[in-house]
């Protein structure tokens, strides 16, 4: 019998302690990329910069590459571009 009420007690007491994490403030980033004389501006707002480099280089990627398949070399100087923002 103790040891259940002591398993009750330790249950509702942890959960009562549980922590409300809040989101980070999201802060804007931006990122340009330049390939064949076209330029591209990408504006991401995210807690990160880890978070907002990885949307904007996938982005970067499907603008670069448009619609069905590409070259292998386009999509090596595609992916190099868009692994690489300019300030």
């Amino acid at each position: 019998m103790k040891t259940l009420l002591t398993i009750a007690i330790l249950a509702f007491s942890c959960t009562s302690f549980a922590w409300k994490s809040s989101e980070a403030p999201s802060k804007e980033y931006v990122f340009k990329y330049k390939l064949a004389g076209q330029s591209l501006e990408i504006k991401r707002a995210a807690a990160s910069y880890e978070d907002a480099y990885e949307q904007a280089a996938q982005q970067c990627f499907n603008f670069y590459r448009g619609r069905g398949p590409v070259a292998e070399e386009r999509g090596l100087d595609i992916i190099d571009v868009c692994a690489n923002p300019r300030s």
